[in-house]
This record gives structure tokens, C-alpha cells and sequence, in this order.
């Protein structure tokens, strides 16, 4: 999950955004995983953009 995480993060700055903050947690109970076994997920992250943040979530 880390690895995806951190290329993931590379390619939305790459995009021109400043990430606040990019994560991977379990769909129900949003805590932390480390294994995308761990049960259903959901993308978490915040990004900048000029004066702008964007706020998202997807499940996974």
C-alpha cells in the first residue's frame, strides 16, 4: 500500500497539485491498513491546486 501511496502522491504533484495529504483506510471503520487485503478500502486525499483545495474520497 505504501508503494502505490507514494506513486500515487508523485503523480498528482507531478499534475502541478501540492498533496496535503493522500491514504488508504478500511471502507468502514477508516483505520489505517497496510495490506490492500485488509478488507474493502477507500482513497482518502486533499490537494491544492492556486487558492484552491480539493477534497475526495473513492472506493477501492
Amino acid at each position: 500500500v505504501r508503494t502505490a501511496q507514494a506513486a500515487a502522491i508523485e503523480t498528482i504533484a507531478a499534475a502541478g497539485f501540492a498533496v496535503d495529504y493522500f491514504d488508504a483506510r478500511h471502507a468502514e471503520t477508516l483505520m489505517p491498513v497496510s495490506s490492500i487485503k485488509d478488507g474493502p478500502l477507500r482513497i482518502l486525499v486533499a490537494a491544492r491546486i492556486g487558492t484552491t483545495r480539493l477534497i475526495d474520497n473513492i472506493a477501492v
